[in-house]
């Protein structure tokens, strides 16, 4: 018994750890494009609007596609399910290669978005599966580290490829980069057996409705998780136009700060978020962005930029790490799927929202006010999630 207790609760596995590999591999390759995408829209021929319609058409077609993900996933293998997403994805970026006009590669960027929210639900379901109940915080923390590392230096090699060697070629690189995350996957230790006939019946009878595209009983999980989003939607968009405006130079160094200690706070969160209270550390983490939000909307050196990254990182790393444990642990193992689609959900909201609102807020009353108004949204969510964790007590 005392063995059989060691093993359940061993988290670095075989397949735990392709997971991350294929999580890394499906990232980096679209970290490399993703900055130079509107870039290659103009080079199309497209406007300046048309090519921002195609950077942003890219979330837009993932977060519809996150429920239907989640659903297929608990109603259909996993594993398939990934392949088949992770090829489509791979042969997109085909499709951005010999693209001729925008028409062409709108169509590839919607079918690429769609396939990637797919992939990315069925990737997090089935590590959700595999990651003992009691280290899902802490194994959900290492997993997200791929993806940390991918933002850093998937963009910087990306335009590098592009600079030496064009467009066509990088588009040739990162689909075979994802072309073996496909390989990855088949080669995936994955026994869909596990699961007994009559919890599959079931699924398949029950959830295959609209009903359950969402898993509501984390949906408040996940816009909360969405408000940390909305932070890096704000700063990716605006940060360096308000260097621009103040003066501030090497502002960009806020992403590499930020990016550095997320990767640490992850690790040291992920183990936290398994022994502490979701209210204690979801609080703290909406209270530290905060700061950081307030911090960056006063600041006029890079030395306050840099203390506002690092509060942006411990207050995300801890919040979404714990969020994400709390939205898959607040269903059963039938319906994981969908709870991972709808955590999703609330990111991808976030990431859209964020821009929208720092635009119209900014080009009224400036960058000042701005990230002040973010502040204020996650002090309301703060105050909102102390209420509704009280009351799931009672």
């Amino acid at each position: 018994m005392r063995k059989e207790q060691q093993y359940k609760a061993k988290l670095f596995t075989t397949g735990y750890l392709f997971l991350i590999l294929i999580s890394l591999t499906t990232a980096m390759s679209y970290s490399m494009i993703s900055t130079l995408i509107t870039n290659y829209a103009v080079k199309l021929g497209g406007t300046l609007a048309m090519a921002g319609t195609i950077a942003g058409i890219f979330s837009m077609a993932a977060l519809f596609s996150r429920p239907v993900g989640g659903l297929i996933c608990d109603t259909l293998n996993k594993k398939k399910i990934c392949i088949i997403a992770t090829v489509v994805f791979c042969f997109s970026f085909l499709g951005y290669a010999f693209s001729a006009n925008m028409a062409v590669m709108l169509f590839f960027r919607i079918i690429q978005g769609f396939s990637f929210g797919i992939s990315g639900t069925a990737n997090m379901a089935l590590v959700a599966e595999i990651i003992p109940k009691e280290r899902l915080g802490e194994g959900l923390g290492y997993f997200g580290l791929g993806q940390v590392v991918s933002q850093v230096i998937g963009p910087v090699i990306g335009v590098a490829m592009k600079e030496h060697m064009g467009f066509r070629a990088l588009f040739y690189t990162v689909a075979v980069i994802s072309a073996f995350a496909v390989v990855l996957l088949f080669l995936f230790p994955y026994d869909s057996s596990c699961h007994d006939s009559s919890k599959t019946e079931k699924r398949n009878k029950s959830y295959f409705s609209f009903r359950y595209l969402v898993a509501w009983e984390c949906l408040f999980y996940a816009l909360t998780a969405g408000m940390f989003s909305m932070t890096n939607g704000i700063t990716s968009s605006f940060l360096v136009l308000l260097g621009d405006e103040r003066g501030i130079v090497n502002i960009a160094l806020f992403f590499t700060v930020n990016a550095a200690c997320l990767f640490l706070v992850r690790i040291i969160m992920g183990r936290m978020a398994d022994r502490s209270s979701i209210l204690m550390i979801v609080g703290v983490s909406l209270a530290v962005s905060l700061s950081s939000m307030l911090l960056l909307s006063k600041a006029m050196i890079l030395q306050t930029v840099l203390v506002a990254a690092l509060l942006k990182a411990i207050g995300q790393g801890g919040g979404q790490i714990s969020l994400q444990s709390a939205c898959i642990k607040s269903v059963d193992e039938s319906r994981i799927g969908v709870a991972s689609s709808t955590y999703y959900i609330g990111a991808d909201i976030g990431n859209a929202l964020g821009p929208v609102i720092g635009g119209c807020i900014s080009g009224i009353w400036g960058y000042e006010v701005m990230f002040q108004t973010i502040a204020v949204l996650m002090g309301g969510m703060l105050i909102l999630f102390v209420i509704y964790q009280k009351r799931r007590r009672e």
